[in-house]
C-alpha cells in the first residue's frame, strides 16, 4: 500500500514508519521537521497524483501541561489540522487513521470500553476529542473510511523526557534519586511496538467507521514504576513523593480492549516489568 503519515518523526511515528516499510509498503512522510506544515489546507498538494491508500494522522500537539498553558494553539493544529487530513482524504478516497488519545476523564467504571462516557478533562485531550468528531461526520456524510485509534499511555525507546517513564529514568541517571508530586495515580501503559501493531492491523478494518481503545488492560501506580525501576540496580537508590496532588487529577485508568481483540484479534505482547527495566538499562 501507498501510505501517508503525518507526524511521521513524533515517537508513534518514526516507530510506526520503520514497521510499515518492513512490511513492504511505501511511505510518504509528513513532517514539521521537513518544512510541512499540518494547519496549511495546501501542504497536501503535493500527494495528490501519488495514489495514497491510507492516511495515518499523527502531527499535532501532545504535551498535556503546554495545553493548560496555550490551549488555542492545541485546538487550531489539533482541529484544524485534522480537518485539512480529512479534506485530502475525502479528495483522494485515501482511509483515515487517527490517533487519538484518553478522552474518559475520571471513569465512572473500570475497565474503561468504548461505551464509557467521554468527558475530557484538560484542553489537549479535548482538542482530540472534537476531532474524532470532525472524523465521525466526514465518514457518516463524506463517505471517508475511519478508525480512530485511543491509546491510553504508551511508553517505549525514543519518547521525550518530559513524560513520566522517561523523566524518572532520568532523574535516576542525573540524581541518584527520583522525586515526584504524587506517586499515588494509576495508568494503563502500553508498550509502543505493541501500539504499532494495533495501527498496522487497523488497516485492515472494512467498516466505514471504526473506534478502538488501545491498551493493556492492567494499570501501575508511579510509585509501583518507580520501585521497578530502583530495585533492579546495584547501588542504593532513593526516592520521594511531595504528596502533592493535581486538581482534578484521575486516580486510575484501565482499557477495555475486547473490541480490539475480537475485531483484529490484536493482544498486547510486551511485558510491563521487564520493558520497564530493558528501558532503563538503555537510558543509563
Amino acid at each position: 500500500m501507498k501510505i501517508l503519515v503525518t507526524g511521521s518523526a513524533g515517537f508513534i511515528g518514526k516507530h510506526l514508519v520503520f514497521e510499515l516499510e518492513k512490511q513492504g509498503h511505501e511511505i510518504f512522510a509528513f513532517s514539521q521537521s521537513l518544512g510541512d506544515d499540518i494547519c496549511d489546507k495546501n501542504a497536501f498538494n503535493k500527494f495528490h497524483s501519488q495514489g495514497i491508500d491510507a492516511v495515518f494522522h499523527l502531527a499535532g500537539k501532545t504535551f498535556v501541561p503546554q495545553s493548560w498553558e496555550n490551549p488555542r494553539d492545541f485546538y487550531e493544529v489539533n482541529i484544524l489540522g485534522t480537518q485539512n487530513v480529512l479534506d485530502f482524504c475525502r479528495k483522494t478516497q485515501a482511509k483515515m487513521i487517527y490517533i487519538s488519545a484518553y478522552v474518559y476523564g475520571i471513569p465512572q467504571y473500570l475497565p474503561i470500553d468504548e461505551k464509557h462516557p467521554v468527558n475530557p478533562n484538560n484542553p489537549y485531550a479535548h482538542s482530540k476529542y472534537l476531532a474524532e468528531e470532525l472524523c465521525r461526520f466526514y465518514s457518516e456524510n463524506f463517505g471517508v473510511k475511519t478508525v480512530i485509534l485511543r491509546p491510553f499511555n504508551l511508553y517505549g525507546d525514543g519518547q521525550k523526557e518530559n513524560f513520566l517513564i522517561p523523566s524518572l529514568i532520568r532523574q535516576l541517571k542525573e540524581n541518584n534519586e527520583i522525586i515526584v508530586k504524587d506517586a499515588t495515580p494509576r495508568r494503563d501503559y502500553l508498550h509502543i511496538s505493541d501500539f504499532i501493531n494495533a495501527c498496522v492491523l487497523s488497516l485492515n478494518c472494512q467498516n466505514a467507521f471504526n473506534l478502538f481503545n488501545v491498551g493493556s488492560g492492567k494499570s501501575f501506580s508511579i510509585k509501583e514504576i518507580i520501585e521497578i525501576i530502583t530495585t533492579y540496580s546495584d547501588k542504593e537508590l532513593k526516592w520521594e513523593s511531595l504528596g502533592e496532588k493535581r486538581q482534578g487529577e484521575i486516580p486510575d485508568t484501565q482499557a477495555d480492549c475486547a473490541l480490539l481483540i475480537n475485531e483484529l484479534d490484536w493482544k498486547p505482547q510486551k511485558d510491563f516489568k521487564n520493558s520497564i527495566i530493558n528501558l532503563k538499562e538503555t537510558f543509563l
